[in-house]
């Protein structure tokens, strides 16, 4: 696809620009013509290397997502046209590929495709679950009742994203500040001590010569250094990146003391809250957990959801596969249990993930409270070794003189 910016006159005189993706300067043209605009100009517009490395990628955050579901649901529940309210979202957005994707589905609507076809081109920007919804709200009639429950959706997921957040922030400044602290008294502090006690004619202790002459080293071997770092990195990236190493990333991050629990809790959070959105809206279980598949995040309990989607394809049930895999706690498989023999699992799903979304809060404040003491010996560890260093040239000038 290439990029045209436009210019063109409405019917009523007003002038209009934009940008367009078309294969050639002859779709837009078309596609121009098929909205009754008068097309005053249409240019290709050269996309630079910079800019191509620089564009945003991935899916749009929750947040923006949750706007969107909410903004679209109330527009379209006072009476304005799905086109209206699009060109309404296109304008109010702040975010640069959820607004160029809008325009273009805007423009697809315009000429004639549904929604549902015109969201499927940006599977690129759009989560799995927008699309698959969009499309059962559509086929039933009732798209601002699952944009209502979309917004819900992605306002839980922006929520859940935001505590895990700031789980992570604390250690991540503290082990920041522990790493400056040691470079300023590697490459600063004990080099101008040394400067003043040799002065006194005194000689630096072992450990602050070692320290220096390693600091020395990679100084003058700092491509080594990089080399090897960069060797590391990219070894393990490739290594992450395999079916084998993903699988044992994963494994590993479920089965950790606490931030095991953490990851399991969310989870089950999301396993829940994802299946009831998608039953509630009219999916089928089959099709259900095959998106959910895509939603989890964790090869683990993505081969495990494969397992259950057969299980439910032969005729299964839900809870047998689940209650066969080990990844799955014993409540959850037997409120799912009750809830397909009620027939009232939308709503069991919903409530056990308002009770791991609980869950979640307990797990991160745990969490947070581990990190703390950890948190202070690694502080203890660091100004040990700043005293150590800068005290014992101290001492030994003391006892020589």
């Amino acid at each position: 696809m290439k990029k045209f910016s436009y210019a063109v006159r409405s019917k009523d005189g007003r002038t209009m620009t934009g940008v367009m993706e078309m294969e050639t300067k002859e779709d837009v043209i078309r596609r121009l013509k098929q909205q009754n605009y008068f097309i005053t100009s249409v240019k290709e517009v050269p996309k630079s290397t910079l800019s191509a490395i620089l564009e945003p990628r991935g899916k749009v955050k929750a947040k923006y997502m949750a706007i969107l579901c909410r903004q679209f649901a109330i527009e379209l529940q006072s009476g304005m046209s799905i086109t209206a309210s699009l060109e309404l979202l296109e304008d109010q957005s702040s975010e640069p590929r959820l607004k160029k994707a809008l325009q273009q589905i805007r423009l697809d609507l315009s000429s004639g495709l549904s929604l549902t076809r015109a969201i499927d081109k940006h599977r690129a920007v759009f989560p799995s679950v927008f699309v698959h919804l969009v499309e059962a709200g559509e086929s039933a009639g009732a798209l601002p009742e699952v944009l209502d429950r979309l917004a819900i959706y992605y306002e839980r997921e922006d929520e859940l994203r935001k505590k895990i957040g700031e789980a992570l922030m604390y250690p991540g400044i503290i082990f920041t500040v522990a790493i400056i602290m040691v470079l300023l008294l590697i490459f600063i502090v004990l080099p101008m001590l040394i400067r003043n006690f040799s002065g006194f004619g005194v000689e630096p202790p072992v450990l602050t010569q070692r320290i220096l002459a390693g600091r020395d080293w990679m100084v003058q071997h700092w491509y080594i250094v990089l080399g090897i770092l960069f060797a590391m990195y990219h070894a393990i990236k490739a290594y992450l990146r395999t079916p084998r190493g993903r699988r044992q990333l994963h494994y590993v991050g479920l089965r950790g003391p606490v931030i095991g629990q953490l990851q399991q809790m969310i989870v089950y959070s999301r396993f829940c809250r994802t299946l009831a959105l998608l039953l509630n809206s009219g999916v089928s279980m089959v099709e259900s957990l095959q998106i959910v598949q895509r939603v989890v995040g964790n090869v683990v309990v993505q081969e495990a959801l494969m397992e259950a989607r057969a299980g439910v394809s032969r005729g299964d049930g839900l809870s047998e596969p689940l209650r066969a895999s080990p990844i799955f706690p014993l409540m959850l498989t037997q409120m799912v249990s009750v809830g397909e023999e009620t027939g009232n699992l939308e709503h069991t799903l919903a409530q056990l993930s308002e009770y791991y979304d609980r869950e979640v809060n307990f797990a991160v404040s745990s969490f947070t409270k581990l990190l703390e003491p950890i948190v202070m010996i690694v502080l203890a560890v660091v100004v040990l070794f700043i005293l150590i260093s800068v005290y014992l040239p101290m001492m030994q000038m003391v006892t020589q003189i």
